[in-house]
C-alpha cells in the first residue's frame, strides 16, 4: 500500500492523486468484504481501524462518522483529511490504517482468508495513467 501511494507521489501527481487512489482502494476492500462481514461489519472495522490508527496519527480522527449514501464508511471523509496534510504524513497515516485494518481482519477471519479476500484489491494495476492507441 505504501509504495503504491509513493509511487503515485514520485510521478508527482500530487495528494489529489493519492486521495484519489486510497478512496478506488478502500472502495474495492469493501466490496470485496462487505459480501462476508455485510455493510454493518465493514463500518464497523473500518471505524475501529481509524480509532486505533489515529493514535499516531491525531488527523485521521476527522475521517470518522458519516457513512456514504451506499451505507459504506465515508472514504470521502479520509480523502478530504489527508488532503489537509503534508504528503509524506497523508502517505504514513493512510498506510498505517491500511495495516491496522488489515491486522484487525487477521484476528476475526484468519490470514488465509484475509489475503485471498484482498490479493485482488491489491493486485489492481497501477493508477498511472496509460497510454492509448492513437493508431486509426
Amino acid at each position: 500500500m505504501d509504495s503504491v501511494l509513493r509511487d503515485i507521489a514520485a510521478e508527482g501527481r500530487g495528494t489529489e492523486a493519492i486521495c484519489a487512489r486510497t478512496v478506488s482502494l478502500w472502495t474495492g476492500v469493501a466490496h470485496a468484504l462487505v459480501p462476508i462481514i455485510g455493510q454493518r461489519g465493514m463500518s464497523a472495522l473500518y471505524e475501529r481501524a481509524l480509532h486505533l490508527a489515529s493514535a499516531q496519527h491525531k488527523w485521521l480522527e476527522q475521517a470518522r462518522g458519516a457513512d456514504a449514501d451506499d451505507g459504506l464508511p465515508g472514504f470521502s471523509l479520509l480523502a478530504a483529511a489527508a488532503s489537509n496534510q503534508r504528503q509524506d504524513d497523508a502517505i504514513a497515516a493512510i498506510a498505517i490504517l491500511f495495516e491496522t485494518f488489515d491486522r484487525l481482519l487477521v484476528t476475526l477471519i484468519g490470514a488465509s482468508l484475509t489475503e485471498r479476500l484482498l490479493q485482488p484489491v491489491w493486485d489492481v494495476p497501477s493508477a498511472s495513467p496509460t497510454r492509448q492507441d492513437t493508431a486509426p
